[in-house]
């Protein structure tokens, strides 16, 4: 293989890094998608350079680069972070991402050519065939699909406006998330609907109309209008997990619709909890008020538990732990094996498989990045005693120890 052109490579590099500090004018990022869409490859390398889990990989297999190093640190805290934050957090944060940025120009100016042609496009090292099936976990991405039924696959999409349906126009920022500005509508355009939905393996965050913030857990769906203009109610369905920070407007209440309750919200910070695979829809409260199914009131640090019977409780929970997915955490409090599992399924994008279902009513305990490849979480649930996991492809195998 010829050698890495590396005033090509450092070019290359300066262009991503002010892709995601939002500093390249319009010549700089005309020049920066023509060299993304000159062939797969470079697409491949660009969506690779912006996904955290090979940004990590790349750190695991070059560990004599100290700033590899500090990469994977960094990205690890930077995963999916609040955005309601102080300037000193902003600062921090600012910080690790430069940290973040410099590591992966350094590996492209140095890993050269050879590294983007053979390392990541076939996502695995050739001097390390047993980590080829190892499963590493999910990524930010997400599908958008627009009113007129056009889906734009976001991991793929350059920052920048993405459409403009009816004056809203919709942009994707540096950080992934998807925001969306009123420029001019008409009444009639209220009803136009989006949907944005992750499939296992992904999250992601949206800024809604109204400035609400939502993040999506996998295998999650948010139905929304496009504009809150002259409606009532603030209205969104759901289908799966995220996690809610409503714009405060008492005129117009926020209302989140599951395919078994509606929470009702003014001004809050909420979780809710509703895949069609679980038997019970969670709904934890940490700050403000929400009123689920127009009667049961939650307070702060309460969570509301809805089973499929129709049978509601509530009681006190631990919010950390109901908001550990959105903090880049698993965290299992004498949690049943098969609840655990699903969440593991649904992140790291695999289907599971007893050979007991007795299994399935174990408890297990502890917390673990969800960063980390699934062997070392499903290590977490071995060290307890009493079972063991095959991986077999992207199915994971659960039998008891014998």
């Amino acid at each position: 293989m010829e050698p890495p052109n590396m005033n090509i490579s450092s070019r290359i590099a300066d262009l991503i890094s002010g892709y995601l500090f939002n500093e390249l004018n319009d010549d700089e990022r005309k020049e920066l998608e023509l060299w993304i869409n000159t062939s797969p490859e470079h697409k491949n390398i660009f969506e690779s350079i912006l996904d955290e889990s090979s940004l990590e990989n790349q750190g695991r297999v070059y560990t004599s680069t100290n700033v590899a190093l500090a990469l994977i640190k960094a990205k690890q805290q930077l995963k999916f972070v609040e955005m309601s934050e102080s300037n000193t957090d902003r600062k921090i944060k600012l910080l690790c991402v430069r940290i973040a940025v410099a590591a992966s120009i350094l590996l492209i100016s140095t890993i050269g050519a050879y590294y983007l042609s053979n390392f990541i496009i076939s996502g695995s090292s050739s001097t390390d065939l047993a980590k080829q099936s190892e499963i590493n976990p999910g990524s930010n991405s997400a599908t958008l699909t627009l009113a007129n039924g056009k889906k734009i696959v976001l991991s793929a999409a350059v920052k920048g406006e993405l459409a403009n349906e009816a004056g809203v126009v919709i942009t994707k920022a540096a950080d992934g998330m998807l925001f969306y500005e009123i420029k001019a509508q008409n009444e009639q355009d209220n009803n136009k609907m989006n949907i944005l939905s992750t499939a296992n393996g992904e999250q992601y965050q949206v800024s809604l109309p109204d400035g609400t913030k939502v993040w999506l857990n996998a295998a999650t769906s948010l139905k929304y209008p496009t504009s809150f203009i002259s409606s009532k109610q603030r209205k969104v369905e759901l289908s799966g997990e995220a996690y809610f920070e409503v714009a405060k407007d008492k005129a117009h209440p926020f209302i989140v619709k599951t395919n078994q309750q509606t929470v009702e919200v003014m001004g809050t910070h909420f979780n809710v909890n509703s895949y069609s695979d679980e038997e019970i829809t969670k709904t934890t409260l940490l700050e403000g008020s929400v009123k689920i199914n127009g009667s049961v009131l939650l307070k702060p640090g309460e969570e509301g538990a809805l089973a499929k019977s129709g049978t509601l409780t509530v009681h006190n929970v631990d919010t950390e732990s109901a908001l550990a997915w959105k903090n880049g955490l698993f965290i299992f409090e004498n949690e049943a094996l098969n609840t655990a599992m699903n969440k593991i399924a649904r992140w790291y994008d695999v289907e599971v498989q007893y050979q007991d279902h007795n299994l399935e009513l174990l408890t297990v305990g502890g917390s673990i990045s969800r960063f980390d490849k699934v062997s070392e979480v499903l290590s977490l649930f071995e060290k307890a005693g009493g079972i063991q996991f095959t991986v077999k492809g992207r199915t994971i195998i659960i039998s008891g120890k014998k």
